[in-house]
């Protein structure tokens, strides 16, 4: 092949792979994020307010499943607690899946397993009208590589807080 025409395949090449979002005419339109199954996926949305906390541990789950593990269980008793303890926070609990399955299924999954985390932490005293519950799906792979120790780490429940505003009397 002539060195001529394979620069600009290259090159053609390199263009298409460029992310939507870099040009001016696309920046109005939502980004899209590619998984390692090279499926286009959507960005989560920002929750306005709500930020991480060392305070609060995230959980992990088995593949398929949102059943709370033992071991998962006690990070979530001592979450528990300090919610209890600082009540002026409303917390947001972000589940997530890893690649493998559908969209649909995991973003499902994913809604299934904040709910889980949400029951738990009712169960032990945190007021219900203080937590949020997200169902992210995939959308926020903490790991992108296609191996069972990176897909442990997208099968979680995340935590994010933010001061709940008092009003005056």
């Amino acid at each position: 092949m002539d060195l001529k025409i394979l620069s600009t395949v290259l090159a053609s090449l390199v263009v298409a792979a460029a992310p939507a979002w870099t040009d001016a005419a696309s920046a109005k339109q939502t980004p899209t994020v590619v998984a390692s199954t090279s499926t286009p996926r959507e960005m989560a949305p920002k929750l306005e307010g709500f930020a991480p906390t060392s305070e609060l541990r995230p959980v992990h789950f088995d593949f398929n499943s949102s059943a709370i593990r033992p071991g998962e269980a006690r990070i979530l008793d001592k979450n528990a607690e300090w919610l209890k303890v600082n009540s002026e926070v409303k917390v947001a609990i972000e589940g997530g899946a890893d690649q493998r399955g559908s969209v649909s299924y995991n973003q499902s999954l994913s809604e299934r397993r904040a709910r889980a985390v949400k029951e738990y932490l009712v169960a032990r005293g945190v007021s219900t009208d203080r937590i949020v519950e997200v169902g992210d799906g995939e959308k926020l792979l903490a790991c992108h590589a296609m191996r069972e120790v990176c897909w442990q780490k997208n099968r979680r429940a995340d935590f994010l807080v933010k001061n709940i505003e008092r009003q005056s009397p």
